[in-house]
């Protein structure tokens, strides 16, 4: 078996569908162990059952409402007691919770829940799980963002506070990968528009597309970093 990630340590949210259960199915094919978060108890309960099938001793999970603050610590607890060190942290897991109005217009409450879970729960794991990233040799943070959020797709209507979220995503994604420059390799990721739960059934693209990205953007050379990919190739903020 071919394992580049072989003995490698991951921690991934939104692990229970979509993009995070097709990148969890490569990860341990290629030799990760992997601690896969995500919200809902049931659909985790299925994937788990899978995923530590596929990975025997190597799939881990836990369940976390990363809309609240307390998450962050509960997956660091977590990963400490599965992990010596981690390697690669991905901040799969996000909401698009309105598609149709314009920004003023969403229900009172769209933004800000929009942002906890597309933006503070990035910002909020990341802080948490630090200490363990710095203990590996070349470690990896992957916030999956989307072209909605570059400056080009913000002039595109619907989906506003989506698009606003995964703006400040990747700002934030340069700002971590400026201080933690040489330490730690940040980036975004774009995954494209694939048939999921948040992308819905017309997209052109599948899962699977978007998790063969990932796996090409975790294995470009750790001096890439402060950059935003889409299938392993770097695109414009």
């Amino acid at each position: 078996m071919n394992a580049p990630f072989a003995g490698k340590t991951v921690v991934l949210t939104g692990v229970s569908r979509g993009v995070g259960l097709a990148t969890a199915r490569l990860l341990l094919d290629a030799g990760a162990h992997v601690l896969g978060v995500a919200q809902d108890p049931d659909r985790l309960a299925l994937a788990h059952a899978e995923l530590a099938a596929r990975g025997p001793g190597r799939f881990f999970s836990l369940a976390a409402d990363l809309g609240g603050g307390a998450f962050a610590a509960e997956v660091r607890a977590e990963a400490v007691r599965r992990f010596d060190k981690l390697d690669v942290l991905i901040n799969n897991a996000g909401v698009m919770l309105w598609r149709d109005d314009e920004i003023t217009q969403e229900p009172p409450g769209v933004l800000e829940q929009t942002l906890e879970v597309n933006l503070l729960a990035p910002h909020r794991l990341l802080r948490e799980l630090l200490p363990l990233l710095l203990r590996a040799e070349a470690p990896r943070v992957l916030n999956v963002s989307s072209g909605a959020g570059t400056h080009h797709g913000l002039s595109e209507p619907g989906i506003a506070s989506y698009r606003v979220s995964k703006w400040a995503l990747n700002g934030l994604t340069m700002a971590q990968a400026r201080e933690l420059l040489g330490k730690v390799a940040v980036n975004a990721f774009d995954p494209g528009w694939l048939r999921t739960d948040l992308g819905g059934p017309k997209a052109p693209g599948v899962p699977e597309d978007g998790a063969e990205g990932v796996m090409a953007t975790l294995a470009l050379p750790f001096s890439e970093t402060g950059k935003f990919f889409k299938a392993g190739v770097e695109i414009p903020w």
